[in-house]
């Protein structure tokens, strides 16, 4: 889970710089997904259009192959998980894949189109993260994911919250993957 937040991590910091560059520095403090729909024909050239691409096919790689994984383990364990799980790995999922076509497609109707679905999608995404961290917090007791969650909610509109979260949760997974895997002392 903790190399797929940090692969998520480099890649809405690419889109975030892409689309900086290509819509103005307001962009980048934007949601990466809501700037992309709503400023679809602003993604310039052809290199800030690449590297948008870029950061969302990075983003689907660190859900998808990375952290997903991770949520089937955790929802297995525990069955409270498996709604936040359902949320992240169909919004995510389908919304990266959407949001990558509607970049392709982002000079017609159609692709803002698609980038407006994606967007919905994403949102469904982020509210099983702020779903996720929540439960986190009341069975794990970390303050980190209590922030994160919290950090999520305003991502929704401002992208440097969203990464601030994710690097909390990064923090807060490692302390609890170290918590679990520390062998217990028999006394």
């Amino acid at each position: 889970m903790r190399r797929g937040l940090l692969t998520v991590i480099l890649g809405s910091l690419l889109t975030s710089g892409a689309l900086s560059t290509s819509a103005g520095t307001a962009a980048a403090f934007a949601n990466p997904a809501i700037a992309v729909a709503f400023l679809g024909a602003g993604l310039g050239g052809f290199a800030t259009a690449a590297l948008a691409l870029v950061g969302v096919i990075l983003g689907l790689v660190g859900f998808y192959f990375m952290f997903i994984p991770g949520i089937t383990d955790l929802k297995g364990v525990e069955p409270e998980y498996s709604k936040p799980a359902l949320l992240i790995e169909n919004g995510y999922m389908f919304g990266l894949i959407l949001l990558i076509f509607g970049m392709l497609l982002s000079w017609s109707v159609f692709g803002l189109l698609i980038l407006v679905a994606s967007l919905v999608l994403l949102i469904i995404g982020l509210i099983g993260m702020i779903m996720l961290c929540f439960k986190l917090h009341s069975n794990e007791g970390g303050d980190l994911y209590m922030a994160a969650g919290i950090l999520l909610i305003i991502g929704i509109f401002i992208n440097i919250a969203t990464l601030i979260s994710y690097a909390l949760m990064y923090l807060a997974l490692g302390k609890t993957i170290k918590r679990y895997s520390t062998p217990k002392q028999q006394t």
